[in-house]
Order: structure tokens, then C-alpha cells, then sequence
């Protein structure tokens, strides 16, 4: 019989290395716990935050040029649904879905520019303004209502919201249910959203917090099946319930930046100015004439100007020296550290610092794609993100009301609309083009890739921005006109001529003939 050993019991007062991570000591010494904050401070700040960020995007060009470079690139001129009915799962012939696919895209593009509440956008505008309203303060917040308007083609409609109106009832505030304006479930899950409704007649400075439940309207966050209300933003904490700005993190960079730059400016104006500085220095106090004085209101301090036309050459009085008010700056490294910055700030908000800058002075073709591909990664993602949570789920409320309203037919055999509601839904959505650094070596690289079956033509065509359908039909119809005009062809080296050239010979021998006749 083997002898088993008993196991070693484990000491409590083992040994280990300490790690600098955890302890405070060195350069981490003055590194304390990050401060956390309750759920009314959290709505405080974001706020406060929010505000800052709503006044860059106005007021700081940096800022402004970061966002309209991810709107314009993820968005641009607006998305676009491709149905594509799965024929095979409901049962049908693919030619009949083809019909049905676009009958649905008829029904979605006679929609789009009656998509605004109001009527002052089109669903692809309705696209830019709340992604760019999701990046500038977080979050986005749309409203589907049911409009009774008789020159619409259908009752949807989207009414768009300011995300600050989003907030608590003052009466409410010590609802546990109601976090910073949205009411939650057991589970954290959103069940309705109050937003501010205050009279016309409301003093804007007193701000929207004081307000009572009775100036609020509960929103819903689900009508059955149906969303109730958009509200979207990226999840990116644990149990988050409001958006951030894309730019919190590097808020302070972008500031102060800006007033860095704005700083140089003026001083670059005084400089510009040539301001002396004229001393007496015989002591005498006294200032001639032509010296003009100017006091504060209050008469405590003076201050003295004299005026000099451009180009005026002056000859001073006995015992008086100039002395020109001459400035280094900005630095010879200001530029460099400029860049630096600039280059920070991008990486703040996850894009290319020449796509923020706008500056590709310092790269090459392969720098610049790279760039551009890092920055597309950006772009298809907020792309990918808006599909999912905004225009999908819309695209499903126009073709269930079409159906419901009779104005799209299903063929016979099919199921259920509720029954396949996905499959009937289902679509592809396209962007706008990304665009060529070199066309030449791009479009090569793309036929390579079908050639090689690497890529679809579907996929070629979404990449331009086109949809696959449209361009078939279009390829159909030139090659049906082109085929009628037979199109003229160069002649041979003998003088031979073809096409077009040899159907008009035809022609002129045929009149000669009937005139000779």
C-alpha cells in the first residue's frame, strides 16, 4: 500500500511581492480611489457635461469638424433599405418576392419625405440629425407618433426631441423607479420616459429642473409591440441609463486648445499693432499736448494713448525714448505641440488625427489609406448602430402599416405578416461611398476579388453606394439602348467601316435607288 501524504495547509501569513498597482507609494502615492457619485450628482454632471459639449460642437471648430466628419461618413446623404425577402422560408416563388421586395421599397421611399413630424425633413435627413445629436450631447431621443394629416401616405411619423428635456419631475425626484428622467422595471429595464413639457409662457432661466410632474409627458417606452419612444445612445457602462458625449473623455483637450489657439491669435494682433512704451526720463511728469488721456468711470485710474496714422514718422521731444513692446510668441514649438494635442484629441473620440485636422499633407498613400480604413471602422460601426436601434425597427412600422392599411399585398399562400414578421422585414442598408485614394489600384483590387469570388457583385455596388437592383435594371435598359443605336465602331486599317457607319451607307443607297426610280 502506497502512503498518502497529508496536503500542506495553506499559511495565513504567506508571503508576497506587493504590487505597485494596489498600494500608494512612488508616483502612485497621491492616486486615491476614484471618487463615485450618486444617481442625482450623476445626472448633475452629465448635464453640466453635456452643456460643455453642446458648446464645443457650436463654438469649437476641432470639435465641430469631428463630429460632421463621423455624421457625413457613417450617414452622409442617407441610408438606404435593399429588402431581401427569404422566398424559401415563406414558402413563395422568388419572383414573387422579388415583386413583393419592391413594392416594400416602393412604399418605404413614398414614406421617407413625409417622415418629419413637422414636415421639414426626409427620413435620411431625420438619420443625420440624430447621429450628430447622439455624438454632440450622448444621446438621441425620437418619438413615433400617428399623424392624422390626409395628405400623408401613411399616419407614421418621427417628432425629434431635445435629450435635455429628458429629465426627473421635481415631485418625482424620490422615485427610486425614475432614474434621471427614465422609468425603469425591477430589472432595469425602461418602461416609460418623462419629458418636459413646460408652458409657452415659462421663463427660460429658470430651467427645466423645478418643474412638477403635471408639466411632464410620460412616454411610454413600448405601445405593444411597437417602440414607444427612441431613445438611444452606446451602451458602454454597466447598468448605464443616459448617454455620454463623445466628448467627455478628452473634454479638457479640446478646450483648452481652443483657447490656446485663440490666445496666440490675439497675441499676434497686439504684436501686429506695434504698441511702444514712451518714457520720460528726465522724471518730469508732465505729457504734451498731443497726448490724449483716458480715465475709468469712476475716475480712479488714467490711462494715456496717442493716436499715429500707418506710416506716420514721428520725431520725439527731448528726453523721450521709445521702447517697442515686442513679443516671442507664439513659441518656435507651438505648432509641433499644436499638432500633438490635435492628435490626442482625435484619439479621444476614436478617429484619424488627418481626418479630424483635415490635414494629409504629411502622408503618403499607404498612411493615408491606412487612416481612412481606421477611421471607416468608426464609420461602419455608428453605421451598423443606427440601423439596428433606428432605422430597422422603422423600416418594420412602415411595412406593417402598409399591410394593415391593405396597401401592400402579400401573395397567396403566404403567412402571416405577425407570423414572419422578421422574414417579411428583413433588408440590407446602404451608405454612402467611402470613396478612392488611388481609383486605379482600388478598382483593381475589387475585380480581383470577384474574380476570385472573394466578393459579391451586391458587395461591389453597396461599396459605391449603390443598390444591386437598381443597377441590374439600369444595365438592362443602356443594354437595350445601346443594342438599338449600335453604336459606332472606329473603321479597320483598310477603311472598312461597321456598325452604325455601314446601316447609314445602307440608308443613302436605299433613298439614291427610289430617286433613280
Amino acid at each position: 500500500m502506497v502512503a498518502q501524504r497529508r496536503p500542506v495547509r495553506l499559511a495565513v501569513d504567506a508571503q508576497r511581492i506587493s504590487r505597485n498597482a494596489g498600494a500608494f507609494r512612488g508616483s502612485l502615492l497621491k492616486w486615491r480611489v476614484p471618487e463615485t457619485v450618486s444617481l442625482a450628482h450623476q445626472a448633475t454632471e452629465r448635464q453640466t457635461a453635456q452643456n460643455r459639449a453642446a458648446d464645443l460642437s457650436v463654438n469649437d471648430w476641432a470639435a465641430s469638424s469631428a463630429i460632421n466628419s463621423i455624421a457625413l461618413n457613417a450617414v452622409g446623404t442617407g441610408l438606404r433599405p435593399q429588402s431581401r425577402i427569404n422566398a424559401k422560408r415563406l414558402g413563395i416563388s422568388p419572383d414573387a418576392a422579388h415583386e413583393l421586395q419592391h413594392d416594400i421599397e416602393t412604399w418605404w421611399h413614398g414614406w421617407t419625405p413625409y417622415a418629419h413630424v413637422r414636415g421639414l425633413l426626409h427620413f435620411e435627413d431625420m438619420q443625420f440629425l440624430g447621429l450628430r445629436t447622439m455624438l454632440r450631447v450622448g444621446e438621441l431621443v425620437h418619438l413615433p407618433v400617428m399623424s392624422d394629416d390626409p395628405y400623408r401616405p401613411l399616419g407614421l411619423a418621427i417628432q425629434d426631441v431635445a435629450p435635455r428635456r429628458l429629465r426627473t419631475p421635481f415631485d418625482l425626484s424620490t422615485n427610486p423607479a425614475i432614474v434621471d428622467g427614465v422609468e425603469m422595471s425591477a430589472y432595469g429595464a425602461p418602461q416609460a420616459y418623462w419629458i418636459a413639457t413646460p408652458p409657452a409662457n415659462y421663463a427660460p432661466g429658470l430651467g427645466l429642473s423645478i418643474l412638477p410632474s403635471g408639466f411632464f409627458t410620460r412616454v411610454p417606452a413600448r405601445v405593444g409591440h411597437r417602440p414607444g419612444c427612441f431613445h438611444l445612445y452606446r451602451y458602454l457602462e454597466d447598468e448605464q441609463t443616459r448617454g455620454e458625449s463623445i466628448f467627455s473623455p478628452g473634454i479638457n483637450l479640446f478646450r483648452h486648445l481652443s483657447d490656446s489657439l485663440d490666445n496666440e491669435l490675439l497675441a499676434q494682433v497686439v504684436t501686429a499693432s506695434l504698441a511702444m512704451f514712451v518714457a520720460r526720463e528726465d522724471g518730469d511728469t508732465r505729457l504734451p499736448d498731443y497726448v490724449r488721456e483716458e480715465r475709468s468711470e469712476k475716475g480712479e485710474d488714467a490711462h494715456f494713448y496717442e493716436e499715429v496714422s500707418p506710416g506716420t514718422v514721428m520725431y520725439g521731444n527731448l528726453n523721450e525714448k521709445p521702447y517697442v513692446l515686442e513679443s516671442s510668441r507664439p513659441s518656435p514649438n507651438f505648432a509641433s505641440f499644436s499638432e500633438f494635442v490635435l492628435r490626442a484629441m482625435a484619439a479621444s473620440v476614436d478617429m484619424p488625427y488627418e481626418v479630424i485636422s483635415k490635414d494629409f499633407s504629411k502622408t503618403n498613400y499607404s498612411s493615408a489609406r491606412a487612416a481612412l480604413l481606421e477611421a471607416w471602422r468608426v464609420f461602419n460601426l455608428y453605421r451598423a448602430w443606427l440601423v439596428r436601434h433606428y432605422c430597422q425597427p422603422i423600416l418594420r412600422m412602415v411595412i406593417e402599416e402598409a399591410w394593415l392599411a391593405g396597401l401592400l399585398k402579400f401573395p397567396a399562400g403566404a403567412p402571416d405578416f405577425y407570423d414572419a414578421i422578421d422574414s417579411y422585414c428583413n433588408a440590407i442598408w446602404i451608405g454612402p461611398p467611402r470613396g478612392y485614394v488611388d481609383p486605379v489600384k482600388e478598382v483593381t483590387a475589387t475585380v480581383m476579388a470577384l474574380e476570385n469570388r472573394l466578393m459579391t457583385h451586391s458587395e461591389a455596388i453597396a461599396e459605391r453606394g449603390r443598390d444591386f437592383e437598381e443597377v441590374m435594371d439600369e444595365f438592362e435598359e443602356e443594354d437595350k439602348r445601346m443594342a438599338s443605336l449600335a453604336p459606332i465602331q472606329k473603321t479597320d486599317g483598310g477603311g472598312q467601316k461597321t456598325g452604325i457607319q455601314k446601316q447609314a451607307l445602307v440608308l443613302v443607297n436605299e433613298e439614291e435607288k427610289t430617286h433613280a426610280a
